[in-house]
């Protein structure tokens, strides 16, 4: 029983090693670290959103707080290319304003490219392109999002879903945090 306790707590150890080192170590940028900031501090803020969601011809505009940060900004964090797959995925652009990872020609993730806007070192835009295709559908978003001063004031995401027997389906959504 001694022997398998003592194996049990060091197989714990080295898992938890090995969780930091990976959560430490990011080839790319951080972005569902930062989305993960910016959720927890407009979930404790609370602010008004100004959004206008149109699907196809329809269109709505409503200001309101959002109840779920994380659903809401849930695009932004399945971007994030610091993931074991992504590891040697995307090529790397960069310069003093302007940060960009291009999908590699011979990979197939659904992420294709991600552009950071820089300013004196601060994140000022994101935008990221992902699409998908097979035989079935289609899918295309692009999504971004501004911010001042450390803090997200604007979000869109504009994409259209397609299924091989089906109309394009575009869909818009734009929100202003106040």
């Amino acid at each position: 029983m001694k022997n398998i306790l003592a194996s049990l707590f060091l197989m714990l150890s080295v898992m938890a090693c090995n969780q930091q080192v990976e959560q430490s170590n990011h080839k790319y940028f951080d972005l569902k670290g930062t989305f993960e900031t910016q959720i927890k501090e407009l979930s404790r803020r609370k602010p008004t959103v100004q959004k206008s969601v149109k699907v196809g011809t329809t269109a709505d505009t409503q200001t309101k707080v959002i109840q779920d940060w994380e659903k809401e900004l849930d695009f932004f964090i399945q971007a994030d290319l610091n993931k074991p797959a992504f590891l040697n995925s995307y090529q790397i652009s960069q310069n003093d304003s302007l940060v960009t990872y291009t999908l590699k020609s011979t990979e197939t993730q659904l992420v294709k490219e991600i552009k950071l806007v820089l300013k004196n070192g601060k994140l000022q835009q994101v935008y990221a392109l992902l699409s998908d295709e097979n035989y079935l559908y289609k899918t295309r978003k692009e999504i971004k999002a501004d911010f001042e001063q450390n803090q997200l004031k604007h979000y869109e995401i504009d994409g259209f879903q397609q299924l091989v027997f089906g109309e394009k389906k575009a869909y818009q959504i734009k929100a202003t945090i106040q």
